[in-house]
């Protein structure tokens, strides 16, 4: 089996890992924790993405504040009444490591979620909440067991009735994976020798944006950029007033069925200016489900097969990082 093959089946095969994380939570025993906020701390395509989704998923759902940090060091705010998530799917993540040590002089709220590594044998040690990954992902790809995972903790403790929206991105996901979604192809064709542009909406795709971001740069081994409207609209988007680069870069627009009015019409006057000034774009929408949840694991779905299949078009393994892991040694050096 080639690994765009091992890549293709483990984003089919998501639904049931979420079953099995539910499963996982059925029979699990929290302890009682008292905290006033709550601080992530991971970096990467895998664990940052996860962090940057819950942010999106929980504006409206969290009444404490939460924070992500993917440095060596720790915010100065954390102490005993600090619940910490410490995640790296290796267990190796130098920056994670370091963070999650000097965590631990602070609090003991600190729950270490990896598949194993140094910060599973650190977590047994120090007598930390620990909840194993599943083995044998791309970090990259370990996307949605790092969410899932910290979605169920931190439902137990705010007091969140999630599982029927879980339920139903199940459903979602099952559904659609039996689609062939021809519009791909035609994507392909458009984005090749260009540099994909991507732009969500906030609070439903802008973190999506970025996952679609860092996959294309991973699977697809090619450059590409990010922003948010309506942030896009202060600064960025003046530099489509220069019309040759119409020819370098190719749009995407990460849509919602469920945007805000200012927003939708945002989206729709940017279509028009990119047409007035010669650039490509393609919108890409959700499946259509009255759970934000669903609809933005479907959009991710989408997007990891575009970043999978650019990849197997244009010839480069997906699995294929070498340039991180020969940055990795010099690091130790």
């Amino acid at each position: 089996m080639s690994n765009y093959e091992k890549i293709l089946d483990e984003i089919k095969r998501i639904p049931e890992d979420i079953e099995e994380i539910l499963n996982f939570f059925k029979e699990f025993k929290f302890d009682e924790i008292k905290f006033n906020n709550i601080l992530f701390l991971g970096t990467g395509g895998g664990s940052r993405a996860a962090f940057d989704i819950l942010l999106t998923y929980l504006f409206d759902k969290s009444t404490y504040p939460i924070f992500i940090h993917q440095g060596y060091e720790i915010p100065n705010f954390v102490n005993e009444n600090t619940l910490i998530l410490s995640t790296s799917y290796s267990g190796e993540t130098e920056e994670t490591i370091s963070s999650t040590l000097e965590a631990l002089k602070k609090t003991k709220n600190i729950f270490v979620i990896t598949k194993g590594g140094f910060l599973e044998n650190f977590a047994l040690k120090n007598s930390l909440t620990l909840i194993k990954l599943k083995n044998g992902y791309e970090a990259r790809h370990a996307l949605h067991l790092i969410f899932f995972s910290i979605l169920k903790i931190l439902s137990f403790y705010l007091n969140l009735d999630i599982d029927s929206e879980i339920n139903d991105t199940i459903k979602t996901l099952k559904d659609i994976r039996e689609k062939s979604f021809d519009e791909i192809k035609k994507i392909l064709d458009e984005i090749e020798g260009r540099i994909p542009f991507v732009y969500g909406s906030y609070l439903f795709s802008d973190s999506v944006a970025e996952r679609f971001r860092r996959q294309l740069n991973e699977n697809g081994k090619t450059l590409s950029h990010s922003n948010v409207i309506p942030s896009l609209h202060h600064d960025e988007i003046v530099g489509f007033m220069d019309k040759t680069l119409s020819e370098k870069v190719f749009i995407f627009l990460i849509r919602d069925f469920y945007e805000n009015e200012r927003i939708k019409k945002r989206f729709e006057i940017t279509k028009e200016i990119l047409e007035s000034y010669g650039f490509k774009y393609f919108e890409i929408y959700p499946e259509n489900s009255t759970y934000k949840l669903s609809r933005i694991f479907s959009i991710i779905h989408k997007l990891d097969l575009i970043s999978l299949e650019y990849a197997n078009k244009r010839g480069f393994d997906p699995k294929d990082v070498k340039i991180i892991e020969y940055l990795k040694e010099l690091m130790k050096k």
